[in-house]
């Protein structure tokens, strides 16, 4: 379902100390610890206000981006599923 490697995003993308990254449905995901939780990497949001619906831009492997929804409760739909603030970054 994942493939974990190593990507080469450039210089301003999130870094860990021990440089955790993978491939999650062609997402990229970073964590800061061995045992935190991945993340995804929001890049920008539409100009819908907080606590309403709209786009959020999320980060690919591949170092582009793709409009994904994000709900009042600021909730990110990937691959079908939502994931709620702890699991993303800004």
């Amino acid at each position: 379902m994942t493939n974990q490697t190593t990507f080469n995003f450039g210089g301003e993308t999130p870094c860990e100390s021990f440089a955790t990254k993978r491939d999650f449905h062609g997402y990229a995901q970073f964590r800061e610890s061995e045992a935190g939780p991945w993340r995804f990497y929001v890049s920008g949001f539409d100009s819908t206000t907080t606590g309403a619906a709209g786009q959020c831009a999320v980060l690919l492997t591949g170092g582009n981006t793709e409009w994904v929804p994000i709900d009042e409760n600021d909730r990110i739909t990937i691959a079908g599923r939502k994931y709620g603030r702890e699991r993303w970054d800004h």
